[in-house]
């Protein structure tokens, strides 16, 4: 509070002296006043926040006197860190982050809870690991339920649930993600339900697709022989497309099922060919809503968190298990029986 009647004061103050001048503020109360919105993404150069920044300039543009600014964190937690540092001395309205790494993220969030400026978790989840931070909600497709929903595939494929049995290789996503430890983590939980089943091999694909052929050259090295595992799950469609190209050049598609999560019209394609056997898609644009929340609270107004909707889709909200609001849109299973239905054609 103190912060924002500092603002407001100093907007007053320049309203006399220079007339007609916008500026920004935690609380943009004037009809002319611009709110800033500095956003942090993990990376640039992935089809999933492509999509989705350019879903977000669209809700911007939609409102009034919004301006919407990205930051490149480049996969790199010093980097994000840096630019959490400019739009705090920039003053931004509001900061929303979508995390390369965690962890190293929060002493960067408690800079900007010290700073008073609004703050919203974007598409990777953050823990506190006990440190003194907060965040005004989460907005992220449930990287948990695409874990379990990713598990309950591979248990299909290899038997059904109480008589699954077959060896599972995993490609992870970046280490430490929250994406990573969420998918990961029901992933794995899930696939314990069964004794039958076994993890044989885990290894880091970083979410590249490069680098999910370079590990899938590795597997395929490393299990040479058909019947060696039964089961690849990729966590996310980049590297799963990586993968392929490996799998193919090796002369192995079908010597196992394939499956993967995200939902690229690529990936569907693949599905469609019958080359990737499960996926497990979302709508990253719709996590653009995070704009207009952040928006208003800039503003200084309530969020009526029960009415979220992106383009007339309504979006659920429900409560984090550590207490945090969570602005949550769904995901679905798609295998040969649904993947030609037109809502899973893919993005």
């Amino acid at each position: 509070m103190k912060r924002r009647i500092t603002k407001i004061m100093v907007s007053m103050v320049a309203s006399v002296l220079v007339l007609g001048t916008g500026c920004s503020g935690v609380m943009a109360e004037s009809a002319d006043e611009k709110v800033t919105i500095g956003w942090a993404m993990a990376y640039f150069d992935h089809p999933v926040y492509q999509l989705l920044m350019q879903g977000a300039e669209e809700v911007a543009d939609g409102l009034e006197n919004c301006e919407l600014i990205f930051a490149d964190g480049k996969n790199d937690a010093t980097t994000q860190a840096s630019q959490i540092d400019n739009f705090i001395a920039q003053d931004m309205d509001a900061i929303i982050l979508t995390a390369a790494v965690s962890d190293p993220m929060l002493p960067s969030v408690k800079k900007i809870n010290d700073a008073g400026i609004p703050f919203i978790v974007v598409d990777r989840r953050l823990l506190k690991q006990g440190q003194d931070v907060t965040w005004d909600c989460y907005v992220t497709w449930d990287m948990v339920l695409s874990g379990a929903q990713g598990a309950e595939q591979t248990i299909e494929a290899l038997g059904g649930a109480g008589k699954a049995e077959g060896k599972v290789v995993v490609v992870e996503g970046t280490a430490g993600s929250g994406s990573t430890i969420d998918r990961g983590g029901a992933y794995y939980s899930k696939l314990e339900e069964e004794p039958g089943v076994e993890v044989i091999y885990k290894v880091d694909g970083d979410f590249d697709r490069t680098k999910g052929m370079e590990v899938t050259e590795t597997i395929l090295q490393r299990y040479p022989d058909k019947g060696d595992f039964d089961v690849i799950y990729y966590m996310n469609d980049e590297m799963a497309l990586g993968g392929l190209q490996a799998i193919e050049a090796a002369g192995r598609l079908g010597e196992f099922t394939v499956i993967s999560v995200d939902g690229e019209k690529e990936a569907l394609d693949a599905v469609r060919e019958g080359k990737i056997n499960y996926e497990v898609m979302f709508m990253p644009d719709e996590q653009a809503v995070a704009v207009e929340i952040a928006y208003k609270l800039a503003k200084g107004e309530e969020v009526d968190y029960s009415n979220i909707e992106y383009k007339g889709t309504p979006i659920e909200v429900t409560e984090t298990d550590d207490g945090f609001t969570w602005v949550r849109p769904t995901c679905y299973k798609v295998d040969s029986t649904n993947c030609n239905e037109p809502e899973y054609a893919g993005w």
